[in-house]
């Protein structure tokens, strides 16, 4: 129930009283599910609040909640959003030690993150390891490759992708 309407508060953009919703239950002693957690950092960050993310990412931690690959991305896409690649890989080897396999998601913000910090090299390969390893580039990641070698003036190389 808890769940639902913090989601709800989230979605309406009520993100501080989903927030206080969150603190009762914590004070009731009732333990936040993995969803309750992703919503709650997914609207953080959507508002900007990367720092409230990441404190509800340990907050999950410490509560012995499981991230889900949800969860993972979140991280591993705040984290590319502020150019902090070193943070993103080591969100991504967590990722993967605790059994969970990125997906195109995660690999999207990770080049995403590279072109921002303008590793155009990191970008491509990224791009093509996926493709290598079974993990189809869907729309998103051309969008963001396209967008990438553009900007760079390589319209030949974006021309290439197709």
């Amino acid at each position: 129930m808890y769940t639902t309407i913090i989601d709800s508060l989230c979605k309406n953009e009520l993100v501080a009283d989903a927030f206080n919703l969150y603190s009762e239950m914590v004070e009731k002693r009732i333990s936040p599910d993995v969803v309750a957690f992703n919503t709650l950092m997914c609207a953080f960050c959507v508002m900007g609040h990367l720092k409230e993310a990441i404190a509800l990412l340990n907050d999950m931690k410490l509560k012995n909640v499981n991230p889900d690959i949800y969860t993972f991305n979140i991280w591993v896409d705040v984290s590319c959003k502020e150019g902090k690649m070193k943070e993103a890989k080591i969100a991504v080897a967590v990722m993967v030690k605790a059994g969970v396999k990125p997906d195109v998601i995660s690999y999207n913000s990770l080049m995403g993150g590279y072109w921002l910090i303008n590793e155009v090299g990191h970008a491509k390969y990224l791009f093509n390891f996926m493709a290598q390893n079974g993990i189809t580039p869907n729309v998103h990641s051309y969008n963001i490759m396209i967008d990438g070698l553009c900007k760079k003036k390589m319209v030949d190389e974006a021309m290439n992708l197709f």
